[in-house]
């Protein structure tokens, strides 16, 4: 028998097995049953079997339905419990957004976002004439107003529907595209436009992390751990342990493969062999203490840029180490050659002028520096956003006066994000992580103005002398590895940029 309609808790016998289905919220139109997984509308005080949902796919969430916390809404705490989960996939990756009930009936949305999360609540801009919306009016970078802020698109998504457990808010098609939205501002503020429904639906949401929300009754870590969070390694068959809840993509630390996991581990995984090996002059599993937080190096990349325009001859290489705290989340080391930086994600989206030639965080202004195209040569380890071989982005950075605090956009897959670093010693690396001295390449002298690479001129010198001795010494110069061998350098006429990544962003 159903409760009564004015009170905020409703239970209904389920139309397809007859178990209970349950509401927290009255704003809750639709629900999965937990036992035969029909898809149930509330119709009056019964409910009324619209379809069947597919299972959920293993994404080992820490999060789960049940657990509660508690959030600052204007300052003041505001407990919460998550009653629902919808997962989706788009060409950025496959993410999960879980729907919590708040004490006072309404909804909110706690999803992933770049190895972090993101908590944020139904919010529609003043002014916004919400059916004059479309989804084809908008494009990457276009600037808004929404209230007494601006935010900028960043993000332009053909999302799908999954799989569903518990309330949901709304019901998009199984498997149907839609169009997913996200604007960001310098205020760390994500807004995000859903048009899965006849009218678009809007958030508001900013960065949280999960300790910081209080959270109880998240799943047991020794639950997760019996259940095998590994696989076996499509190309070898070798076993592939996955550390992390957010493992959207990783090596297998036998064959060296690049393993997709975006699909998550019940999919068929597809793979990239990589015949290159590149060492890592900081090893995978190395920690270090920065900034008063203990780091380990959990995954490394190497990467190319190309510039653009009369730089278009300009390339270069630079490496990028991911780390991980258990509180802090993620951030990076970079090593390119304007030296050794760290790095961290922007949640939200620094200020552009009109022209893109500086951009404002935090109160700083930053120049444009340096405009250039990005594709990854290598990688190891695992990482929260989807990495393949020959992964391309467009970049472009920024640099404040001194050049010591950088700004780095890079757009992917028509999403747009944002790094924030700062320049750091190589010594203080090496001390940091007890690695030997590290090359802080950015003291080497550049080769400006001429378009050729470095390689190219030291051909022409060695034909020049014609020494046998200098000859070997040129061919190894040629091919050597400046990551590695102290006597190779190369640089280019820019000052350059310690690159971006790409991740998922877009509650990913």
């Amino acid at each position: 028998m159903a409760s009564s309609p004015s009170q905020r808790d409703y239970s209904a016998p389920c139309p397809g097995c007859g178990a209970p289905v349950h509401f927290s919220s009255a704003q809750a139109s639709f629900a999965v049953c937990e036992f035969c997984r029909s898809t149930v509308v509330r119709d009056g005080e019964v409910l009324r079997r619209i379809g069947s949902m597919a299972e959920v796919f293993e994404d080992y969430s820490p999060l789960r339905i049940g657990a509660s916390g508690m959030f600052k809404r204007d300052g003041k705490p505001e407990p919460f419990t998550l009653v629902g989960r919808a997962q989706y996939k788009s060409g950025a990756g496959n993410w999960s957004e879980w729907i919590a009930t708040l004490s006072n009936g309404e909804l909110a949305y706690l999803s992933e976002d770049n190895g972090s999360f993101i908590f944020a609540l139904p919010w529609t801009p003043p002014g916004w004439d919400v059916k004059a919306f479309s989804p084809q009016q908008w494009r990457m970078g276009r600037e808004v107003a929404a209230g007494a802020d601006s935010f900028t698109v960043t993000s332009i998504q053909d999302a799908q529907l999954m799989a569903a457990q518990g309330e949901l808010s709304q019901l998009p098609e199984l498997g149907k595209s839609f169009k997913l939205v996200e604007l960001r501002n310098d205020k760390n503020q994500i807004l995000s436009l859903d048009f899965s429904g006849k009218q678009p639906s809007f958030t508001l949401g900013v960065p949280v992390q999960l300790e910081g929300l209080q959270m109880q009754g998240l799943r047991d870590a020794a639950t997760k751990k019996e259940e095998g969070r590994h696989f076996n390694c499509p190309k070898c068959g070798a076993v592939v342990p996955v550390r992390f809840d957010s493992t959207k993509a990783l090596s297998c630390p036998s064959c060296g493969s690049l393993i997709d996991m975006s699909k998550g581990m019940g999919s068929e995984l597809s793979f990239a062999e990589q015949r290159r090996k590149v060492r890592p002059l900081i090893p995978m599993g190395t920690e270090g203490t920065l900034d008063g937080l203990k780091w380990q190096v959990v995954g490394f990349q190497r990467r190319e840029g190309r510039g653009l325009g009369e730089d278009e001859d300009d390339s270069f290489v630079w490496d990028e180490y991911l780390l991980y705290n258990k509180k802090a989340g993620f951030s990076f080391i970079v090593d390119s050659e304007d030296g050794w930086s760290t790095a961290r994600v922007v949640s939200g989206a620094p200020k552009l002028s009109k022209n893109g030639g500086t951009a404002t965080y935090l109160q700083r202004k930053y120049q444009r520096d340096y405009a250039y195209l990005a594709e990854t040569q290598y990688a190891e380890g695992e990482f929260y956003w989807p990495v393949f071989k020959g992964q391309k982005s467009s970049n472009v950075d920024y640099a404040d006066s001194g050049k010591q605090s950088t700004l780095a956009m890079e757009t992917a897959s028509n999403e747009t994000t944002w790094t924030h670093g700062r320049r750091v010693s190589a010594d203080s690396i090496s001390l940091a992580f007890g690695v030997g001295k590290l090359k802080d390449r950015s003291q080497v002298g550049p080769v400006s103005g001429s378009g050729f690479s470095w390689g190219t001129i030291v051909f022409w010198l060695c034909v020049l002398l014609f020494l046998s001795p200098l000859l070997r010494a040129c061919i190894s110069s040629s091919n050597c590895d400046p990551r590695t061998d102290p006597d190779c350098s190369y640089s280019r006429s820019s000052s350059g940029s310690y690159g971006g990544y790409t991740s998922g962003g877009s509650h990913k």
